[in-house]
């Protein structure tokens, strides 16, 4: 048998029409509410809401490319959808701001920074609030990167969708990099398009960006290939 939660993203189960549809996004949504819970609770006990307000604009900004693919799908799968749903224009605009956006899901974990500055006595308990919000970013970006791959696969074959889903892993491990150190958010992309080029130009000859786009890239990589594998061809136990 499939791994339970893993089955929730199986190709039956993200297909419009399928009996029992939404099963993924509410396992992620069971993931965000226990994170979730976790910051109300801290914030009640400490009276300090800075976590909650960080984590939880964090991980809005993690769903945001799950729910433009998500859209993006269901558009083109609409058996009574117009013609123009259909296009590759909307298909590549869709894809470039679900790119713009993809690192703002493993980004999350770049969170884990702050326990350096967390008191002793809730070391533990923000250790696995970080983990659970770190998590469900990383899957919700892991699924949207599936959705994707479907799309894509019909399209560019079976090669070049690897060779573009991939691609999208280290582009979102530069775009981590990005956020993190630059301080660059996905809608600089529009906001401050030019000052964005500058800064892009800059960190592409830095050497720690180099470093941390390999890593986060690669790790991101083989997750996407872990989380592939499992959902789409190991269907016996």
């Amino acid at each position: 048998m499939q791994h339970p939660l893993l089955s929730l993203f199986s190709p039956d189960v993200l297909s419009p029409g399928n009996r029992q549809p939404g099963r993924g996004l509410r396992a992620l949504a069971l993931l965000a509410i226990a994170g979730l819970s976790l910051v109300v609770v801290r914030g009640l006990l400490t009276g300090n809401w800075w976590f909650f307000m960080m984590l939880t604009w964090n991980l809005v900004l993690a769903f945001f490319p799950l729910g433009v693919v998500l859209v993006l799908r269901d558009l083109r799968s609409a058996p009574d959808g117009k013609p123009w749903f259909q296009s590759r224009a909307l298909l590549g605009s869709g894809l470039l701001l679900w790119l713009a956006f993809l690192p703002n899901a493993p980004y999350i974990i770049t969170d884990l920074f702050h326990i350096q500055h967390v008191q002793a006595n809730l070391l533990w308990f923000d250790t696995m609030t970080f983990f659970v919000f770190a998590q469900t970013g990383v899957v919700a970006g892991l699924y949207s990167v599936l959705i994707v791959h479907r799309l894509l696969r019909p399209l560019a074959g079976h090669w070049l969708s690897w060779g573009l889903v991939l691609g999208s892993q280290w582009l979102a491990g530069f775009g981590v990099y990005l956020g993190r150190f630059g301080r660059w958010n996905s809608w600089d992309v529009l906001a401050q398009p030019l000052a964005l080029f500058n800064g892009l130009t800059k960190a592409a000859l830095d050497p720690t960006g180099l470093k941390i786009t390999l890593a986060y890239g690669f790790v991101l990589a083989v997750l996407y290939v872990a989380f592939y594998w499992y959902v789409e061809q190991d269907r016996r136990a």
